[in-house]
């Protein structure tokens, strides 16, 4: 976490500041809320926008990256903006952007000068959606569990050692956590992340904490049997509920949505204040098994509503 952001912050971080506070808030701009950008303070975290492994191929990762700001933001954006906001030379953003609309990817609006995604982005992934929850799209389901709750919500795949953030909606209270689409948080040390290794058996999720354990530093390390109990604790519950993990001050849920030989499998998640998740637990909790059992009927084991929420 690189901590709360002012409301006149350094002219780097301007641009994400205002993106930040357009996506959390119901008008254009919200400048009474306190923005927390969370997780960054540790290498346990791999930003969307930091270095890529040496096998990934530069220019596309910078495409996919683009296609994802939009996704964030929900709006046409300038080439200025995209280049500020990625860090990207602006250079190589204007050939990017360039390519894209003569490809059919993007729109340029020449007289506001900005771009935006066109029909045939949409199509690309229009096969997938229905094998993933049939008749339910993963905007549907972050926007009802966002609305529902007013947490930032998002929506987690598990990508080898690390959960990934897919789809995010921030959220809309007085002080909320922004996530970034794209970044990935290990698995051992994310709310998610715990999830995904609850659906494993103990055997296969000790092999993961042992992987991770030999390819990161000292410090990223956990043993499995510090985690064991918590693994039994998500699957007799079906969610994992963590409180600081990642963030001071951060409290999150995290509850499968798909089954788990789906591929790869997904969770939804809410973050929060831990004063304010603390407080509402039950109903939060009752709210997303209410929202997973409409779409997923009997993925979720049968338990005690009345039984207070256990932490993971």
């Amino acid at each position: 976490m690189k901590g709360v952001r002012s409301d006149t912050p350094s002219l780097s971080r301007r641009g994400r500041r205002r993106i930040v506070a357009e996506r959390a808030g119901p008008r254009a701009d919200d400048p009474s809320a306190t923005v927390i950008e969370a997780n960054r303070h540790d290498e346990l975290f791999r930003p969307a926008d930091g270095d890529t492994d040496p096998s990934v191929v530069k220019s596309a990762h910078r495409v996919l990256r683009i296609f994802e700001y939009f996704a964030e933001i929900e709006r046409p954006a300038t080439m200025t903006e995209i280049a500020r906001r990625l860090n990207y030379p602006t250079s190589s953003t204007a050939a990017l952007l360039k390519s894209l609309v003569e490809l059919g990817y993007l729109d340029h609006a020449r007289q506001e000068r900005t771009y935006r995604p066109t029909v045939r982005v949409a199509l690309l992934g229009g096969w997938i959606k229905g094998q993933t929850i049939p008749g339910l799209t993963l905007d549907d389901i972050t926007r009802e569990l966002r609305d529902a709750t007013r947490l930032t919500t998002f929506v987690v795949a598990r990508n080898q050692l690390y959960s990934q953030y897919l789809r995010v909606l921030q959220g809309t209270t007085p002080v909320r956590y922004y996530l970034e689409p794209g970044a990935r948080r290990l698995l051992t040390h994310s709310t998610p992340g715990r999830l995904f290794l609850s659906l494993m058996n103990d055997d296969d999720a000790r092999r993961i904490v042992q992987r991770i354990n030999a390819e990161e530093a000292a410090s990223c390390q956990v043993r499995f049997a510090d985690i064991q109990q918590a693994l039994a604790t998500i699957r007799r519950q079906g969610f994992a509920y963590t409180r600081e993990m990642g963030t001071p001050g951060l409290s999150a849920i995290a509850m499968r949505l798909t089954d788990s030989d789906q591929t790869p499998p997904l969770a939804i998640t809410v973050a929060g204040p831990s004063s304010m998740i603390s407080a509402e637990a039950g109903t939060i909790i009752a709210t997303m098994r209410g929202l997973v059992e409409r779409h997923s009927p009997g993925l979720l084991p049968q338990v005690d509503s009345a039984a207070p929420p256990q932490e993971t």
